[in-house]
């Protein structure tokens, strides 16, 4: 059976606006925006330079684990209140949403990524 649901959001998905670039282990990743994001990021009063603070806060490790994965990512940031969907496909991270609370449902098939940060301030040894 053909799902042309699918279809339809892989083509919604494929270009959007380049906001950053980084380099893992010699490979060169883009962390793009679908219209759709965009759209909501302006709606939401959400800032866009958090929201790649908050992916780029996954870590190497992680992005090279979800890295083709086929699975779609839901970052949850509580301390900033607020959640993404995004999806890494090649070297490519396409923000497809974001959402203006960190309490979501997440479907079945995505992979939540809950980010804690340390709320112990850090002190250095005297």
């Amino acid at each position: 059976m053909c799902n042309l649901n699918n279809q339809y959001n892989h083509n919604k998905r494929k270009k959007g606006r380049s906001v950053n670039t980084f380099t893992i282990n010699g490979q060169s990743f883009s962390i793009r925006l679908t219209d759709h994001a965009e759209l909501r990021l302006k709606q939401r009063n959400i800032d866009l330079f958090q929201t790649v603070g908050s992916i780029l806060s996954l870590g190497e490790e992680r992005i090279l684990s979800y890295k083709d994965a086929g699975k779609d990512i839901m970052i949850i940031d509580k301390e900033k209140g607020f959640s993404i969907v995004a999806a890494i496909e090649g070297n490519t991270i396409m923000i497809v949403t974001v959402i203006d609370k960190a309490d979501v449902f997440v479907k079945s098939g995505t992979t939540a990524v809950n980010l804690y940060r340390s709320l112990i301030p850090y002190c250095l040894p005297k």
